[in-house]
């Protein structure tokens, strides 16, 4: 398997993990979504907030070089309703700049500004790979506050979600 279509399993399998848990925490209050839990974002809400904000910051660096706003600001969403339509937007934009991405893009480096506008540069797959594995971080964090409120979101790992969507390999 090429890094490049690793890297179209990671983002849709992202995709289908962020996905998986909003649904599950859309019955929730609003009181038990903004509750403190002692997560590294503290609520569910507030890291929803920071994945979805750092999904967005980063795909701004790879498009444009900068992210526009910092994840510490773009992740003061108020409500669950924002924090799907950043997913929303995000997961938009990531199957598109995935879907015009090549081997030899992967493989250059991909110079950028952070969000204390100091300048970085790594390869592309290499940045690619942190922010999956960054979301599935907080996404482990979700599902435990999930379940512990008695909605446990079920198996979120790659590999169940290989054998559903790609049983033949």
């Amino acid at each position: 398997m090429s890094k490049l279509d690793l890297i179209t399993h990671f983002y849709e399998y992202n995709e289908w993990a962020n996905n998986r848990l909003l649904d599950v925490a859309s019955g929730l209050s609003g009181d038990e979504l903004s509750a403190g839990r002692g997560a590294s974002f503290d609520s569910i809400l507030g890291s929803f907030a920071h994945v979805a904000a750092a999904q967005v910051n980063w795909l701004e660096r790879w498009v444009i070089g900068r992210n526009r706003v910092s994840t510490l600001e773009l992740q003061k969403m108020p409500d669950m309703a924002a924090v799907r339509a950043s997913f929303l937007a995000s997961h938009g934009g990531l199957r598109e700049f995935v879907g015009d991405l090549t081997d030899d893009r992967l493989e250059a480096p991909q110079e950028f500004r952070d969000s204390a506008d100091s300048r970085q540069s790594y390869l592309l797959w290499q940045m690619m790979t942190h922010v999956a594995n960054h979301g599935t971080y907080h996404r482990g964090e979700i599902a435990m506050m999930l379940t512990g409120l008695g909605h446990s979101p079920g198996d979120l790992d790659f590999g169940f979600w290989e054998a559903e969507h790609h049983p033949q390999r």
